[in-house]
C-alpha cells in the first residue's frame, strides 16, 4: 500500500537513543501510522490531540509496569499523519485508513460496534427473515437500520407472528416433504414445509411481510382489526382475544422498535462538523452509506453554500458513491452511533426530511456553530477515539 495516498505528511522519527522532541510532532487532530526502517507498518492510530499522544505511545515502557505494551521508539523510523477536524471526521478516516492498512483486523479496533439490519430475500427457494450487520446487497430486501440486534430480532418475530411464517427454518427447507411443527396444529403456520401451502404461495406471504416492514402496516393492522371484530360477531371470544393481544403487540413494537430508518434507501444526512478552528465548518453527505464530503468554509459564507449543499442531498452523484456494501455498513455504523447521542453528538446530524430551504439550513448551522463550543472532552479536551466513549 502506498501510504503517500493514504497520508498528506510524514516525517523521519529520531532514533531510541535519541530525544524525541515534542514540537516536532503533529498538533491538532488526525489518523496516523508508524512504520519501521524497511517500510512496514507497525500501528494505525487516532486521536484528537496527536502530538499529546504520540509522545506518550513513543515513550519506553516504564519499569516494574504491569500493562504489557510495545516499545514503539525501538522499531518506529517514520510517522504519516492525515490532519482531521472533528471526531466524526476522524473515525471516518480511521475507518477507511485501517480498512486498507489492515483489512484483516480492523474492525476489531473500531471505538463503535455495528448496528443491525433485517433482511430477506423474497424470491429465494425458502425466504426467511434473518437479523445481520450488513446490508444493501440486492435482491435481498433490507429494513433498518436497527439500534441492537435484539430489537432487531424482536421485529422479525413480530413479522413472524403477524403473517404466520415459518418459524423452524431446517424443516422449510425440506418442503413439500417436511414434518410439520406444532405452529401448524395451533394454526399459527399455514405449513409450507408439509407441502399443505404451496411455496408460491408462501413467497405472497412474505411479499405481504415485506409491505408491512417497509411502511406499510396500516393494512395488515385494519385486517387484523376486521377478523377480530368477525371473530366476536360469530362468539369466538379466544380468537378474537388472541387477535386484539396481536395488534396490541404490533402496536407496541411499531411505536418503539429501535429503527433508525424505515429501509437503508432512506438512510440520508447532511453532517455539518467544524472544519479547523472556530470559524470553518465542513459537510459530510451520507447516501445509504456512502460518504462524500466538500472543501470546508468559513461560517459567514454559510449562506453562499447553503444552497449547494441541500442541492447535494436532493441530487446526489450516484457515479461518487462507495458501491462496496460492506464498506457502506460500516459507514451506517459510524453515522448511526453519533445518532444515538442525540443533541450531545458533536456537530450537526441532519436527515435529508429536515432539509427544507438553503436558508434554513444556513440559520440551523449559523445556530448550531456560532455559539461557543460547550466544554466537552471530544472538542475541549481532545482524546483518543478508541477510549473517547469511556470518557464522556
Amino acid at each position: 500500500m502506498d501510504l503517500q495516498s493514504l497520508f498528506a505528511h510524514h516525517l523521519e522519527l529520531p532514533g531510541p537513543d535519541e530525544p524525541l522532541d515534542r514540537g516536532i510532532l503533529p498538533s491538532g487532530g488526525g489518523v496516523c501510522a508508524l512504520t519501521d526502517d524497511r517500510g512496514r507498518l507497525i500501528q494505525t492510530l487516532a486521536a484528537q490531540n496527536l502530538r499529546r499522544f504520540l509522545a506518550l505511545r513513543l515513550e519506553p515502557p516504564r519499569e516494574g509496569s504491569r500493562r504489557r505494551r510495545t516499545d514503539l521508539r525501538a522499531v518506529a523510523r517514520r510517522l504519516w499523519w492525515q490532519p482531521t477536524h472533528s471526531v466524526f471526521e476522524t473515525w471516518l478516516t480511521y475507518l477507511r485508513t485501517a480498512r486498507l492498512l489492515a483489512p484483516q483486523s480492523y474492525r476489531q479496533e473500531l471505538a463503535f460496534g455495528p448496528v443491525w439490519f433485517a433482511r430477506v430475500d423474497p424470491d429465494a427457494p425458502f425466504p426467511r427473515w434473518v437479523s445481520d450487520k450488513y446490508a444493501l446487497t440486492p435482491p435481498v430486501i433490507d429494513v433498518g437500520p436497527f439500534w441492537d440486534r435484539a430489537s432487531c430480532r424482536r421485529f422479525i418475530e413480530l413479522l413472524e407472528d403477524l403473517f404466520d411464517l415459518c418459524r423452524h427454518y431446517e424443516v422449510l427447507k425440506q418442503a413439500p416433504h417436511g414434518q410439520a411443527c406444532a405452529y401448524k396444529e395451533m394454526g399459527k403456520c399455514p405449513a409450507p414445509c408439509d407441502g399443505s401451502i404451496s411455496m408460491d404461495r408462501y413467497r405472497d406471504m412474505i411479499a405481504a411481510s415485506v409491505d408491512f416492514a417497509r411502511g406499510g402496516s396500516a393494512e395488515r393492522l385494519s385486517q387484523l382489526e376486521q377478523a377480530m371484530s368477525a371473530a366476536s360477531t360469530a362468539l369466538q371470544f379466544e380468537r378474537a382475544a388472541r387477535i386484539r393481544e396481536q395488534i396490541l403487540r404490533a402496536k407496541k413494537i411499531l411505536a418503539a422498535d429501535g429503527r433508525l430508518q424505515l429501509t437503508p434507501d432512506g438512510f440520508r444526512y447532511l453532517v455539518i462538523q467544524r472544519g479547523g478552528g472556530t470559524s470553518r465548518i465542513k459537510p459530510f453527505f451520507v447516501d445509504r452509506g456512502s460518504v462524500s464530503t466538500a472543501d470546508a468554509v468559513m461560517l459567514r459564507q454559510i449562506d453562499r453554500v447553503a444552497e449547494q449543499w441541500t442541492d447535494k442531498m436532493v441530487r446526489p452523484d450516484a457515479e461518487t458513491g462507495d458501491s462496496n456494501p460492506i464498506h457502506r455498513s460500516e459507514c451506517i455504523w459510524l453515522v448511526s452511533h453519533f445518532l444515538a447521542k442525540g443533541d450531545r453528538a458533536p456537530g450537526l446530524f441532519l436527515h435529508e426530511s429536515q432539509l427544507s430551504t438553503p436558508g434554513d439550513l444556513a440559520g440551523r448551522i449559523t445556530e448550531r456553530f456560532g455559539k461557543r463550543r460547550p466544554q466537552r472532552c471530544s472538542e475541549s479536551e481532545p482524546v483518543d477515539p478508541a477510549v473517547e466513549s469511556e470518557l464522556e
